[in-house]
């Protein structure tokens, strides 16, 4: 790492911890029933509408509702709206979301498979967005089980945010890894930069010919 990528590494910390932080906890009244319509509105309409149109191997993106999702966010150098992203898995009927992500509500630092439910709740988010893969079903299915290969295998979160490493995994590195060796191409990901810091961030996997937005929902 050199000198100028050391002088970086406090912002890039923030990923860290931005992957997934802690909620925003509501004061008074009138916070707590904004709280509880946002609930309503996930779980009545926004979670049912995602479950309903997943499938297998689509990303799944979202918007931390905390202050590292939003520094997070402004590692995107073309859109903004999304600070994380996941693979999903239909599996016995639940869907489920593999991601990797660090902090504190992920003590072991491991690549996580998560009930669509939960990745995406409002006491945490703010925002879901649905992509698919244009590729065939098949590749689809390969990009999801890599993503279950890597969780099976303990993968843990990468620190240096190293994308030449593959024993560690940061958030976005690890859902390009997935996709590039699902399709079996690697040549539809570019990467963003900071001074000479390299990586991937979060509309480097969303904005680019390999994925189609199907649905975007902020609550």
């Amino acid at each position: 790492m050199t000198g100028k990528e050391r002088h970086l590494w406090p912002f890039f910390f923030c990923i860290l911890l931005a992957c997934h932080g802690a909620p925003k906890q509501p004061a008074g009244d009138e916070a707590r029933r904004h709280q509880a319509l946002r609930q309503q509105c996930y779980a009545n309409t926004v979670y049912p509408a995602f479950a309903a149109a997943v499938q297998t191997g689509d990303l799944v993106a979202r918007l931390g509702s905390d202050i590292t999702s939003d520094m997070l966010r402004q590692m995107n150098q073309t859109d903004k709206t999304f600070s994380h992203c996941g693979i999903a898995s239909i599996e016995n009927d639940t869907v489920f979301i593999y991601h990797a992500i660090g902090g504190e509500f992920n003590p072991d630092q491991r690549i996580k498979r998560e009930p669509l439910f939960s990745y995406g709740h409002s006491t945490e988010n703010k925002g879901l967005g649905l992509f698919r893969l244009q590729v065939n079903e098949a590749a689809r299915r390969a990009v999801a089980e890599q993503a279950r290969q890597y969780y099976l295998a303990g993968i843990p979160f990468d620190m240096a945010f190293d994308y030449a490493s593959e024993d560690r995994f940061y958030c976005a590195e690890y859902v390009a890894k997935c996709v590039s060796r699902g399709v079996a191409d690697s040549s539809w990901l570019h990467f963003s930069a900071a001074g000479r810091f390299r990586y991937v961030a979060i509309d480097n996997l969303l904005l680019t010919p390999i994925a189609r937005s199907l649905t975007k929902k902020m609550y």
